[in-house]
């Protein structure tokens, strides 16, 4: 992605909520501490402040709570109401010193938060407003195109992010007449930034899911199969003949719930016709893939001896990822280290 982004000429800013570890997110900034950040929770905030990371975006709009700025990291939120913004300037009114940078969130598709950027001028009177407020820098804009976890192929992810890229263009040109400082266009996620070579208009791009990669990101033609660098271990626990599946103990707190566009199941077992076909909190059930007729083949249950271990192939690997409190890093099949993800809110 590094390399990507540099061909695009557009700079990367990381999202590091999909693994949560120090480890992976410096491999994504190439050692560069300096480098910005997007996290996901508060305490990912604190962990990657302490940490070293000096520039910092809590990508979730902002509900006013404690944010320390005692690290001296530059921390940037994110805002897409008016209230918000008179939040935020209450809030720094009560700290001593404190200074924040704000992106405008806005939505561009994905229809889960920011502003409606069609509604041009009460947009920009926030963008104003934000811009207007002692102690806050007006950074630029934000979009995250989540819909693109949804796309069917590579077309389709590569327009959907083609669209972000034109909307945010815009409306940063529209901001821009009305006199504003907009310096930086963020705008991507692993889907839509994974299937696309080029970020037309934008300055910079901040996906997170592509240092695991899943069954979502191969659907979506943003990587290969054998991309996707996530495993769930897990164990054989019985077999029932008559109703053709055997069961293990991943459910779904070991997989999530998340589906992958193209699939019915909750994963695939690696090096073999079978899938992760239901789940319950604790176990699933585990069963041949469903031939073109709709019909399952029976299974050989020698091949899976209880107690034997089977890999799955996650849907969607942010999810499972914050299931685990450690991950195993195997290489030729020999764990070579072992990383400790930061937890909470």
């Amino acid at each position: 992605m590094i390399a990507k982004a540099k061909a695009g000429n557009v700079k990367l800013r990381p999202n590091v909520k999909t693994h949560k570890t120090m480890e992976i997110a410096k491999l994504q900034v190439d050692g560069d501490l300096s480098n910005g950040i997007v996290c996901s929770t508060l305490a990912e905030v604190s962990f990657f402040a302490s940490n070293g990371f000096s520039d910092i975006t809590y990508g979730i709009p902002v509900f006013c709570m404690p944010i320390s700025q005692s690290t001296g990291c530059k921390i940037s939120l994110i805002v897409d109401s008016e209230v918000q913004v008179d939040e935020l300037k209450n809030f720094i009114e009560d700290q001593e010193n404190a200074h924040f940078g704000c992106f405008l969130k806005i939505d561009t598709g994905y229809h889960r938060a920011g502003v409606d950027i069609r509604l041009n001028r009460a947009t920009g009177l926030l963008a104003q407003k934000i811009s207007g407020e002692k102690n806050i820098t007006f950074r630029g804009i934000y979009s995250h195109s989540g819909h693109g976890y949804q796309a069917q192929d590579t077309a389709e992810a590569q327009n959907i992010c083609l669209e972000e890229c034109k909307m945010a263009r815009s409306f940063a040109d529209f901001l821009i007449e009305k006199g504003l400082d907009c310096q930086i266009v963020s705008i991507g996620s692993t889907p839509s930034c994974g299937s696309s070579n080029q970020f037309p208009g934008v300055t910079e791009i901040h996906p997170g899911n592509y240092v695991f990669f899943d069954r979502q990101q191969v659907q979506a033609g943003a990587c290969k199969e054998a991309d996707v660098a996530v495993r769930v271990l897990t164990r054989v626990i019985g077999h029932y003949e008559s109703s053709g599946h055997m069961l293990c103990d991943a459910g779904s707190l070991a997989m999530s719930k998340d589906l992958a566009p193209q699939d019915d199941h909750f994963g695939f077992v690696e090096g073999c016709d079978l899938v992760l076909q239901s789940l319950s909190q604790e176990c699933g059930k585990v069963m041949t893939k469903k031939t073109s007729t709709g019909k399952r083949a029976p299974y050989n249950m020698d091949d899976y001896p209880r107690g034997s271990l089977l890999k799955i192939v996650p849907n969607h690997s942010c999810l499972t990822a914050a299931c685990h409190p450690l991950y195993y890093i195997v290489e030729n099949d020999m764990v070579i280290d072992i990383y400790k993800p930061c937890r909470g809110w």
